[in-house]
């Protein structure tokens, strides 16, 4: 048994489970939430652009529940101190990055959760020259916490060509 099903299962079941929930379940809500979460990955996104891992920190719970999984990355990284980690290792590689999005997001809310997923289009040149331009698909779980949506998931996966 991997340590991710040991001691992560369950929550992370859980997080898929509430954000196909939210995805399919049928929802009505207010279209400021569905702003607000929009701005959020927006937001998300021009972070991503600056390379500037602390940037990203006011996008994210800050809480041992939060998971993230990004398109290099061989593992799911399980609380705040791993997503920190998975974030700040994820920028040294790239000298140019632009993340944009391509369809989406697609939003669904229910409550205080939220999910979207979307297809962005990314591009980066990396410190050893080489360069990489194509599609990643993401899925994106928020909550909301004192009227901000912050990210307790997200999941960027490279979509093959």
């Amino acid at each position: 048994m991997s340590k991710f099903t040991e001691g992560y299962g369950t929550r992370a079941l859980c997080v898929v489970v509430l954000a196909s929930t939210c995805l399919w379940g049928a929802s009505s809500y207010a279209g400021t939430d569905e702003d607000a979460v929009k701005a959020a990955l927006s937001g998300y996104h021009a972070a991503l652009n600056t390379k500037d891992p602390a940037k990203l920190e006011a996008f994210w719970a800050h809480d041992d529940e939060v998971t993230d999984v990004e398109p290099t990355t061989k593992t799911i990284a399980v609380g705040w101190d791993a997503v920190k980690k998975n974030i700040e290792g994820y920028f040294p590689v790239f000298t140019e990055l632009k993340v944009e999005q391509a369809d989406g997001p697609h939003i669904q809310i229910k409550g205080d959760m939220a999910s979207s997923v979307g297809i962005a289009k990314a591009e980066a040149k990396m410190k050893d020259g080489n360069a990489f331009t194509g599609t990643v698909f993401e899925s994106d779980v928020f909550e909301k916490r004192d009227g901000t949506w912050l990210l307790v998931s997200h999941v960027a996966s490279r979509v093959p060509e």
